[in-house]
């Protein structure tokens, strides 16, 4: 996912945009780090200025790691004496990435989650990933995986990632760690069931809304704005769909009559209007 199956792994020469980015100010401390930890990396020999190419950040390799991430945990898996995450030979990148990811906590044979389905009537209240619940608590109010009851992997929240209308979820501590990589929820479950279906793994079983979208940042905060002025206050218009908007969201669902899971799409946004 992060360089199109290594197909892309960026052309930039990674000095030289590392250079740019710590003079240009905004993030310079940030760019700065990554530049000096960039020039270690040429300093050890693992690959040299020429080969040295990433994406406009500063992100190399298969699975794009920033400098300091690899001088963190990289690892010369081939045992050729070189740390290489930028040959078309994956192995040091997938076991660099397998490194990364042991080191936040990946817990072996234990999913980053399992797909469930819904009691007719449920609270989506509890779809929060404040609240957990074991496998067999989630059971005791309903929550049921689609493939038979789902074994005791650790505690676990339920996620909704298109509403009451699509895939429901309950995700485990390996959800967390792979969101260290990337904090977007489609990027997670993207991994997450890719994984899942080298395996051999059954296809994500529920229809997703696909007349729906994400909203841009200048919509969500058109939907503050619409659901304040009708008497739902979110607490102020910044775009940024947090537990307010959440409640407020819920709030109008609940008056007109909707399944009250809190989701702010865009067919919401269009009944707002």
């Amino acid at each position: 996912l992060e360089s199109a199956y290594g197909s892309y792994k960026g052309d930039n020469d990674v000095i030289q945009s590392l250079a740019t980015l710590a003079y240009d100010g905004r993030r310079g401390k940030f760019f700065e780090s990554q530049l000096i930890a960039a020039l270690k990396i040429l300093q050890n020999g693992d690959t040299s200025p020429r080969n040295m190419t990433g994406s406009w950040a500063g992100a190399m390799g298969h699975t794009q790691f920033i400098p300091t991430s690899y001088l963190a945990y990289a690892v010369d898996f081939t045992g050729d004496g070189k740390r290489d995450i930028w040959s078309n030979d994956p192995t040091d990148a997938l076991a660099s990435t397998a490194a990364y990811l042991a080191r936040f906590g990946w817990q072996s044979n234990v999913p980053w989650g399992v797909e469930v389905r819904l009691p007719r009537g449920f609270n989506y209240g509890l779809a929060t990933r404040k609240i957990k619940k074991s496998p067999a608590e989630w059971a005791k109010l309903g929550v049921t995986g689609v493939s038979g009851a789902v074994p005791n992997y650790g505690p676990a929240s339920l996620l909704l990632p298109a509403g009451g209308q699509g895939a429901a979820f309950l995700i485990f501590k390996n959800f967390s760690v792979i969101e260290r990589y990337n904090t977007a929820d489609a990027y997670v479950i993207g991994v997450g069931h890719l994984s899942d279906r080298i395996k051999g793994g059954p296809a994500i079983k529920a229809q997703w809304p696909r007349g729906d979208r994400a909203l841009t940042f200048k919509e969500r905060k058109e939907m503050q704005r619409r659901l304040t002025r009708k008497g739902f206050d979110t607490q102020g218009v910044d775009g940024k769909i947090g537990p307010l908007t959440i409640d407020a969201v819920r709030a109008f669902q609940r008056s007109e009559g909707m399944v009250e899971d809190g989701y702010a799409s865009l067919s919401l946004l269009k009944r707002l209007r």
